[in-house]
């Protein structure tokens, strides 16, 4: 083979080859961005904790039983009634009123989901508050769905079947707390424009769901890991309900963003 062969083999190996190899690491770099990284990790904790709840329940069982054991030690009184009983009115939060003459139990998330995403979507004069709550509404459906073909049964039914009822995994008031009340949060999050409102809005959210899964180990009403596969399914929605609000986070993980919002290469440490 000539020079000019070799050579042009050469040029038509690279000019076949080169386009293959931005598209690639596009695809990693979209893997690496924090807003599909971090719901991708969350789904795959659910899925694990799924999985081990179709095949290996015992396994599970058992530790939730440990930690179960070990909580209403410290939670239950001589009189098996449980210590601070103001924790019961606080659950109820997540979950229904009853009102005089009306059939039905009203859901208080989905109240004040609704009645924030309609102020904020006439305050703002936007549809995306609207978006988001259908979207986070969407989620909390999908989660009612998954308990309703889970069939597991809670800590204080000591291993019976159920019958007519929904399952506790994933924990549907956990479900109610992160999906209702979160993305009401985030709603009112986005129509504020001042960054310390914002955080604020989001600590005091963040602390309202932790509380509400401690509250309902603590009452019994449910096993820790109904409460984490809740958590990591309803933080990954979230993302979500963010992307339908026009959120977004920072780039790829192991880039930072200069004061002029360009990307620029994380240095080696």
């Amino acid at each position: 083979m000539t020079e000019t062969q070799a050579g042009a083999a050469a040029t038509g190996r690279t000019a076949s080859t080169g386009p293959t190899a931005p598209r690639s690491r596009g695809w990693r770099r979209v893997l690496r961005r924090h807003d599909v990284l971090i719901p991708a990790v969350l789904i795959g904790v659910y899925l694990i904790l799924w999985a081990l709840v179709l095949t290996r329940p015992n396994f599970l069982t058992s530790f939730d039983s440990w930690v179960r054991d070990r909580v209403q030690s410290a939670a239950r009184t001589s009189g098996h009634k449980p210590h601070w009983p103001l924790i019961k009115s606080f659950s109820g939060l997540a979950g229904g009123v009853a009102i005089h003459k009306v059939p039905q139990r009203i859901q208080l998330p989905i109240a004040a989901l609704a009645l924030v995403a309609l102020g904020t979507a006439i305050a703002r004069r936007s549809w995306r508050p609207f978006l988001a709550a259908a979207f986070g509404l969407g989620a909390l459906a999908f989660v009612l769905i998954l308990k309703a073909n889970g069939h597991r049964p809670g800590p204080g039914m000591k291993g019976k079947a159920l019958h007519g009822a929904l399952g506790n995994f994933p924990s549907g008031h956990t479900a109610n707390t992160v999906l209702g009340y979160g993305t009401a949060a985030m709603i009112l999050a986005w129509a504020f424009r001042s960054r310390g409102a914002k955080r604020a809005i989001a600590w005091v959210m963040t602390l309202v769901a932790l509380a509400m899964g401690f509250s309902l180990v603590w009452l019994d009403d449910h096993w820790v890991s109904d409460v984490l596969a809740s958590y990591a399914l309803c933080g990954a929605a979230l993302f979500g309900v963010g992307w339908c609000l026009g959120f977004r986070l920072p780039g790829p993980v192991g880039e930072v963003q200069d004061r002029h919002s360009r990307v620029v290469a994380k240095p080696p440490v």
